[in-house]
């Protein structure tokens, strides 16, 4: 059951939604009350509307509702109608009267709001229109007078419905824990809209900060990322002269007034506070000229996350994820085309992923936020097709562990959010191996070193030898599968470093069996690049060099070439 409470002022107008008929896009039907405080009420939804008859059991039903609060006077609080809405999932079994009324009853009772036979409790009523849901509408004050102790009423009401999902056979919903990031409201979508934008201020600004703080290993680092991505900073200073917080601002967003309109980073969302950020920042070593071999570095450090989340206690395993977040937001930087597109969706997914309720040891994510400053010190360029697929094949096994460590403790949310994460993912790989051979659209002809890389070579004899003879019984469907052009190419890259296409095919098949993929030319095609692109000798020697590096190395600042130069930069220049 879905859970929705609001406050509102007026019992008398929330009783005419009730009753009335509705929105076109969601019509009231067979309107009835199912349930309340004592049994004998009028029930305006049995009468026609616009009569004398309705209009005077409204004006009775909101007098009875209202009682006490005409009783409470100036006591009475402001909103004192407490509506709240119960729904049910699509795929649940419609419930009689019988089943929303005993709902009813155990939801105004676990909120606070009136327990079962207790005559101190709230006046209240539940309004059936619909087959999916009920409506109850409580005033919030009690026979003595005094407003119920309903505090976190949504939370609570959340919990019983759980148990009434479990005991009654219903879909499980997911329930809120007060860790993600707020939404955009409605007006700030319609503003958006107007526009022409794809999302609002507050989802880009949020998109921008942690891509700041991906780049960043200090305050300073932090700001001065903020302000090449164009971003509008206004700090919020102490007395002591310290910094105390930030707000943000679009350059184009303002109001009424011209005037920018301002984020907090607790506004975008509640990691992105001036404290939790900078509970990540650690020094970095030196950096050297950014190479290749950086990538290698990075997917060494990436390839370890599966380990660390099965292995770490849980505050470690959710301060390995909060870097993680911060290695997507370095890879959206990194990458061009539609990977690019697709690795952007997965970091906005994957960031609900990075918070629950379990505290996060930071310090257990360094050789992460080591390896994400990495990717874009390298910079765009320096990476070749092998390399970004590379990181790809990591980030993938690293959002499926995700999905796998939020499942198991119940964080259904951010189990949703990991597994989004990583069918952009798998979309993004799939684009960065799949030959241009395989191109829909005629391009023009590419000759650089990644198309050469990428044409899919003739299948050899040699070849389909190898795959007649360690899979017999798949050979027929690979051949045929549309991914057949990635997995032969995979083989003749393997074939070029000098291995048997029967070994590799040997080495990939015994990894798990392909008896339930969907396809097992993509399953396998994978698993081959995974071994081609296994970090060298030397990679695995820098990360270990990296990881046990002393806090007080030289911090460098990230390289500038992803981002446009600081206001002071662009003075100097002038």
């Amino acid at each position: 059951m879905i859970v929705k409470i609001v406050n509102r002022t007026r019992t008398r107008g929330t009783l005419h939604y009730l009753f009335g008929p509705g929105k076109s896009s969601s019509p009231h039907t067979d309107q009835h009350i199912v349930a309340a405080w004592e049994g004998f009420l009028p029930d305006p939804g049995h009468l026609a509307p616009d009569t004398p008859e309705y209009t005077a059991a409204m004006t009775r039903l909101a007098r009875l509702l209202d009682v006490r609060v005409d009783q409470a006077g100036a006591n009475a609080p402001d909103k004192h109608v407490w509506h709240c809405s119960l729904r049910n999932h699509p795929d649940d079994p419609i419930l009689t009267d019988e089943q929303w009324a005993q709902a009813a009853r155990r939801v105004v009772a676990a909120a606070g709001i009136a327990a079962e036979g207790d005559p101190n409790g709230c006046r209240w009523i539940a309004v059936r229109h619909a087959d999916d849901h009920i409506h109850i509408l409580a005033t919030l004050v009690q026979a003595d007078l005094r407003r119920p102790d309903n505090y976190r009423d949504v939370f609570r009401a959340g919990a019983e419905c759980a148990r009434m999902e479990e005991e009654w056979g219903l879909v499980r919903v997911d329930r809120p824990d007060r860790t993600a990031a707020r939404r955009p409201t409605d007006a700030e979508r319609r503003k958006a809209e107007r526009r022409g934008r794809t999302t609002t201020p507050r989802e880009q600004l949020r998109e921008m900060v942690r891509t700041a703080v991906a780049a960043a290993s200090n305050e300073t680092e932090f700001f001065a990322a903020l302000d090449r991505l164009g971003v509008q900073i206004r700090k919020r200073v102490l007395p002591s002269g310290d910094v105390g917080g930030y707000n943000v601002a679009l350059p184009d967003d303002t109001n009424a007034h011209g005037e920018p309109i301002w984020f907090s980073g607790t506004r975008l969302a509640p990691d992105l506070s001036l404290p939790k950020i900078r509970a990540r920042f650690h020094p970095d070593p030196d950096r050297g000229t950014p190479t290749t071999e950086t990538w290698y570095r990075a997917a060494a450090t990436l390839d370890a996350v599966p380990g660390h989340l099965r292995q770490s206690e849980d505050e470690a395993a959710a301060g390995q994820l909060c870097a993680l977040g911060e290695a997507f937001a370095a890879m959206v930087v990194v990458t061009t085309g539609p990977t690019r597109i697709e690795v952007r969706r997965a970091s906005i997914a994957f960031e609900r992923a990075t918070r629950s309720r379990i505290k996060a040891d930071q310090r257990a994510g360094d050789a992460l936020r080591s390896a994400a400053r990495d990717l874009l010190w390298a910079g765009r360029g320096e990476q070749d097709g092998g390399a970004t697929a590379m990181i790809l094949c990591t980030l993938v096994l690293a959002a499926i562990a995700a999905a796998h460590w939020h499942r198991a403790r119940n964080h259904h949310q951010q189990a949703a959010a990991a597994h989004q994460a990583l069918q952009h993912l798998q979309f993004a790989y799939r684009h960065t191996t799949t030959p241009r051979a395989t191109a829909t659209r005629p391009t023009r002809p590419d000759t650089s070193p990644q198309a050469r890389r990428q044409e899919a070579p003739p299948a050899t004899p040699e070849l389909l030898d190898a795959l007649w003879q360690v899979l017999p019984e798949h050979a027929e469907h690979i051949l045929t599968d549309p991914a057949w052009p990635a997995l032969n190419t995979a083989l003749a890259q393997a074939a070029r470093t000098g291995k048997a296409p029967t070994t590799v095919l040997l080495e990939a098949v015994g990894q798990r069996e392909l008896d339930t993929a969907a396809s097992p030319a993509e399953v396998l095609t994978w698993r081959i690049r995974r071994q081609l692109h296994q970090p060298t000798a030397q990679a695995r020697a820098a990360t270990t060099r990296s990881t046990t590096r002393t806090a007080t190395a030289p911090a460098r600042p990230v390289a500038p070439t992803p981002m446009r130069p600081t206001t002071e930069e662009r003075r100097r220049r002038r």
